[in-house]
């Protein structure tokens, strides 16, 4: 054991030493081979004012595949791509692009060739301007008090109301704005719940995310009607 931690230890810098290189020399070998990766790039609309909003179908994002040396699509991953539209000059009304492998922001001097494109290509939105407008916040009831109990009116929500933005073309028209569904199947009794606003899938903004909704149940003071009482017999 003595003799081999001896040729173990001796000139132990260099052999440390080559084995590094040795690796050194593999990952430049390695990544000087041409290869080919397929990147999912998002696409973004630049230079919009803020007093401008759109509407309409645009890609999150399209299929680029690139081939080239692989250190440098292994740069990518340091300063991901992304297409960015520019509408800078766009004025209210209709905004149509058809997007290409040219909009592809390949870095200068990395020598990477874009070979595939794929994805929803096309870029057909609406920009209009832009809106605020005060609404009512409606709590949304799922469900019913077990039996015996009943809502003894609409719930309530503080803060009353928000400020929605968005597209004047649609806000204008947005009167109320619902909460997220308050489940009182279960509830025999007043309860207060911290509930989130119905945002999904809408166009606008709102100043408030979530509320305190107030939902008011008693004992039902009225008998039962006689058909069933006798189903509860």
């Amino acid at each position: 054991m003595d003799v081999l931690g001896r040729v173990f230890r001796e000139n132990l810098g260099i052999k440390l030493a080559a084995i590094a290189l040795s690796f050194l020399v593999y990952f430049h070998v390695r990544t000087e081979r041409e290869e080919e990766r397929t990147f999912r790039v998002p696409v973004e609309l630049k230079g919009l004012p803020d007093s401008l909003t759109w509407t309409g179908e645009m890609p999150e994002d399209v299929s680029v595949t690139l081939s080239g040396k692989l250190k440098n699509i292994l740069r990518l991953r340091l300063t991901p791509l992304s297409i960015d539209v520019d509408v800078s000059r766009a004025g209210p009304g209709r905004f149509q692009r058809v997007l290409s492998s040219g909009d592809v922001p390949v870095p200068a001097g990395s020598n990477l060739l874009v070979t595939h494109f794929a994805g929803a290509e096309h870029l057909d939105i609406v920009i209009e301007r832009k809106m605020s407008k005060q609404v009512r916040i409606l709590p949304l009831v799922a469900g019913r008090p077990p039996q015996g109990y009943v809502l003894t009116g609409p719930p309530t929500a503080v803060p009353e109301s928000t400020t929605v933005s968005g597209p004047a073309s649609i806000v204008s028209l947005t009167d109320s704005l619902y909460t997220e569904p308050i489940d009182v199947s279960a509830r025999s009794e007043s309860f207060s719940q911290r509930v989130g606003l119905d945002l999904e899938g809408k166009p606008y903004t709102s100043s408030e995310s979530l509320v305190e909704a107030f939902v008011s149940i008693e004992a039902d003071s009225l008998p039962a009607p006689e058909g069933r009482a006798a189903a509860d017999e």
